[in-house]
């Protein structure tokens, strides 16, 4: 069986646990203390797995865990502010190393543009194109706190689950390949003065968009509320009707370059 999440509760992973079972979801609750406690599946169920799992967590204190936990004579009490993912250090590098890696990176070069922003945009914006790094680079570029907040929150979320399920190796060739798309994107019809992450955060929103319908087993399906949001963020930048100056060409870029990944990857199960 496959571990998929941590609780900081044993008895919140207990009642869980026997939610799934009266679900026909074969779910096993290890309790290692009172204050940790490990959840196991099969992972030909993880994909719809991991959807309950979300769901318990925004309403652990939903009478339908009780009402299963009724029926299995388990009857468990919890309180909804134990039902919380176990977070540690060490657990999330083991999980997503990569998604880990870049965050801390964007953060340096974040401190660096403080200290010295003609040496850093000179050397990371697309000023060159025969150097071939600067296809890359502008990514790693971000022009205010909000900009960089807003980036890495996108980026840790969407990434993390990425990696988890599919693996480094494939976020790196997703992360890259779409980041040349959008910054070409962006270059070639605008200019080279623009930098961030949001395309490569468009990528991976137009991964889990479009596997979320091909491929619903890898576990990678975002709301339609987000869905909703970002396609607006979107249209409302072109139209420049937004506070903020955005680099349009490359979110366009990046979503259809992360639609294309889902389309290739449609049949690839998950980890």
């Amino acid at each position: 069986m496959h571990k998929f999440a941590e609780l900081n509760s044993a008895q919140a992973a207990q009642l869980f646990a026997g939610y799934c079972v009266s679900q026909g979801l074969d779910v096993s609750a290890v309790v290692v203390r009172s204050d940790l406690a490990e959840l196991y599946a099969e992972a030909e169920q993880l994909g719809r797995i991991e959807q309950e799992f979300a769901q318990f967590l925004q309403q652990p204190g939903h009478p339908r865990y009780q009402a299963a936990a009724w029926q299995l004579s388990q009857p468990v009490t919890v309180s909804p502010g134990l039902a919380f993912p176990q977070f540690s250090p060490g657990l999330l590098w083991r999980q997503a190393p990569l998604t880990v890696l870049l965050l801390l990176l964007c953060l340096l070069v974040y401190g660096w543009q403080q200290l010295d922003w003609r040496s850093s945009s000179g050397w990371l914006q697309l000023s060159n194109p025969t150097e071939l790094w600067r296809w890359f680079t502008p990514m790693l570029l971000h022009f205010s706190l909000t900009h960089l907040v807003f980036n890495l929150a996108w980026w840790f979320y969407l990434g993390s689950r990425f990696e988890q399920r599919l693996g480094a190796a494939l976020l790196l060739n997703l992360t890259l390949s779409v980041a040349l798309i959008s910054n070409a994107a962006q270059y070639f019809m605008v200019s080279p003065h623009f930098g961030g992450l949001s395309g490569v955060v468009y990528g991976l929103f137009g991964y889990f968009w479009i596997a979320g319908r091909l491929n619903p087993a890898q576990g990678l399906q975002i709301s339609p509320g987000l869905i909703g949001f970002m396609l607006l963020w979107l249209v409302l930048g072109f139209f420049d009707v937004l506070w903020v100056s955005m680099a349009n060409w490359a979110h366009l870029g990046g979503l259809v370059a992360g639609m294309a990944w889902a389309w290739l990857l449609r049949n690839r199960p998950a980890r």
